[in-house]
């Protein structure tokens, strides 16, 4: 009688556990936590790394349901996370700088872009052979980009009176085929940009020369995983899981590119995989940076962040020096 009694309940225990699975009140998938992840520009290539931790399901193993969602330029990614828009958000230190003097209350919880990415396409007809050269030329960039608004920044490093140049504003569509018919000298871009435009410019037949803002003693950080301070107070265990997850996520990607790629163009048809593999290899010289190489993945030390937060100050002439304590924290990177 007791064996049969025992079998009795084993049976209805699992048939209670079976109907709770069934209504969705069991397992790790019933606690996914939403989070919405605002990229700083359309999916590209660079972004390949984030496709593959969704793929790989490093974000569900953390408990996460994460939602990735393009964004329109690094200093517009800053606000939307501090508006509570998007949960965390891929935005630029520069931006984060300006953006603290106007009580917008984010911090960096892990860098990416360790070296600065921030780069200038050149017709080489437009006979730019230097910065200064750039004196009278004129430049399309979005109104959010991160580089057009560093551009000052960088000018006064490299001797270039800024007052001289000459702005258009473009959105991304339009820049490319502006720049190739010459109606703009040059355009602003993240070096992972490089693989689409070069292979572009190709096919228009227009040759074209790279500029670095970092050859010029341009050494800030810059795009770097962003959340709100209230965020990080009230809920420091999704801070610490979603960056546990995109950093997995990124170090996979840098290993296999090609597998990222791959990620990537399921997700999203319309993008290039090889154009896609040689941006995730672009990204991984930015985050590998002697800095990440000895204290690990999404590092930030407080002096490189002390000369980015200088060099906004007094390239903008900003009232506030923000304390460098405001602008990051490395509390969530995994030990």
């Amino acid at each position: 009688m007791t064996g049969i009694a025992t079998n009795g309940w084993r049976r209805i225990a699992l048939a209670v556990i079976g109907m709770a699975a069934a209504l969705g009140l069991a397992g790790p998938a019933a606690a996914a936590e939403k989070v919405v992840f605002g990229l700083d520009w359309q999916v590209l290539g660079r972004h390949a790394g984030y496709m593959l931790a969704l793929e790989r399901g490093f974000y569900k193993d953390e408990g996460l349901d994460v939602e990735i969602q393009r964004g329109y330029g690094s200093a517009d990614a800053v606000k939307r996370v501090g508006a509570g828009t998007v949960t965390f958000s891929f935005g630029d230190a520069g931006s984060l700088v300006i953006a603290r003097t106007e009580s917008i209350k984010v911090k960096l919880v892990a860098m990416v872009y360790g070296r600065a990415p921030h780069a200038l396409w050149i017709r080489k007809d437009a006979g730019v052979q230097k910065p200064t050269d750039l004196e009278g030329k004129t430049i399309g960039g979005s109104a959010g980009s991160a580089v057009r608004l560093l551009f000052p920044a960088f000018a006064k490093l490299a001797g270039v009176d800024a007052s001289k140049v000459k702005w258009l504003t473009l959105d991304a569509a339009s820049l490319y085929p502006t720049l190739f018919s010459k109606r703009i000298d040059a355009m602003v871009d993240f070096v992972p940009g490089w693989p689409t435009v070069s292979k572009r410019a190709a096919e228009a037949k227009v040759e074209l020369e790279r500029m670095m803002y970092v050859d010029y003693g341009f050494t800030v950080y810059s795009n770097g995983i962003l959340a709100r301070e209230e965020t990080i107070r009230d809920k420091p265990e999704t801070v610490r899981k979603f960056v546990a997850a995109t950093l997995k996520g990124l170090d996979l990607a840098f290993k296999s590119p090609a597998e990222a790629a791959q990620a990537l163009k399921r997700r999203y048809p319309e993008v290039d995989e090889e154009t896609a593999r040689a941006e995730v290899e672009i990204v991984r010289e930015l985050a590998w940076t002697d800095e990440a190489k000895k204290n690990g993945l999404g590092f930030m030390s407080a002096d490189k962040m002390k000369t980015t937060r200088d060099i906004m100050t007094e390239t903008y002439n900003l009232k506030l020096a923000v304390p460098v304590d405001d602008l990051y924290t490395n509390a969530f990177l995994p030990k």
